[in-house]
């Protein structure tokens, strides 16, 4: 009794097969899924503005004093102020000795400068340095933000916006609901 119940179960389920195949795209519960072919990809752009600061660098002219000069005027001073000290020592006492000998050296050191720098012609030498500054750059470019991917599944054609290019098929999700009368 058993056995023929059990081989008229399986007639049945041979013959009604057919009528309870699952169509494309069915969710069985697995989690497994399922794919549209893609008909269009078209990259979508947006105007950004870019800052790229850049380095302007030029040649200035600029004068040189000749060192020798400078070198000249500064021992003219030291020699200068040495001898005012020498010349303020002789005079006074005590502390008035000490006075005398600072204001000789001061002005021994101005008039040694202003002698040494009379006597050494001044001599310029024109030369360049680079300058350089920072200045703001700025351009606009256009960006690729996203994908309108219109793509095809069941027989319907579907489009969306992806933020990359899907290739050739795209994933979806496949959700079937009853319909509510």
């Amino acid at each position: 009794m058993y056995k023929s119940l059990l081989v008229t179960g399986v007639c049945a389920g041979l013959l009604a097969g057919p009528a309870f195949a699952q169509p494309y795209g069915y969710d069985d519960g697995n989690d497994r899924p399922e794919y549209a072919r893609v008909i269009r990809t078209q990259p979508v752009y947006q105007s950004v503005r870019v800052d790229e600061p850049r380095q302007e660098c030029w040649d200035e002219p600029v004068s040189y004093a000749d060192p020798r000069y400078q070198n000249n005027v500064t021992a003219g001073g030291l020699i200068g102020a040495i001898a005012g000290g020498v010349i303020g020592n002789q005079f006074g006492g005590g502390a008035g000795r000490v006075a005398a000998t600072a204001l000789g050296a001061v002005v021994g050191a101005n008039v040694g400068a202003g002698a040494a720098a009379a006597n050494t012609p001044y001599v310029a030498h024109e030369g360049y340095e680079q300058r350089c500054r920072v200045v703001p750059n700025s351009h606009v470019e256009d960006r690729v933000i996203g994908y309108d991917v219109t793509y095809r599944y069941g027989g319907r054609s579907y489009t969306t916006r992806l933020p990359y290019d899907p290739g050739d098929h795209i994933a979806v999700d496949v959700d079937v609901q009853p319909r509510a009368y």
